[in-house]
């Protein structure tokens, strides 16, 4: 299979894993440029391995799986590492009402588990949506 093939088949996982989202989207929360989003999924270029990292951190997808298309897709999340300047632990820290919202999601079982995962799937637009109806914003 030629590199340019290869290109391709790499495009095509990623560009599944991007869903619904834009580019211009992706390209703000992986730091880099749209453009390169889209030589990457249409298979111009390779992807490199600092945009493979953010992407797999983005979808909690397995490097291998977007390089190969074998073995598990999802990482799971306990490899999820936080991104470089993240300070959610110290948010949640300095904000015990929402550690306890978390918490008492946590401990719904499945519906609390149900209403995270909704949470992690939705993009931001969708969040500020649900913020502006329930009056959050």
């Amino acid at each position: 299979m030629t590199n340019n093939l290869i290109y391709q088949e790499i495009g095509k996982r990623i560009r599944e894993l991007r869903g619904n989202e834009r580019q211009k989207d992706w390209a703000s929360k992986i730091g880099c440029d749209q453009g390169y989003i889209s030589q990457v999924e249409n298979g111009v270029t390779k992807p490199s391995l600092s945009f493979l990292k953010g992407v797999s951190n983005l979808t909690n997808s397995s490097i291998d799986w977007m390089l190969t298309g074998r073995g598990d897709r999802w990482c799971g999340f306990k490899s999820y590492s936080a991104p470089t300047g993240d300070d959610t632990i110290q948010k949640l820290k300095d904000n015990p009402k929402l550690l306890l919202a978390v918490d008492k999601l946590l401990r719904m079982k499945d519906t609390g588990m149900g209403v995270l995962e909704a949470f992690y799937d939705m993009d931001e637009l969708r969040i500020e949506g649900l913020a502006e109806f329930i009056g959050a914003k």
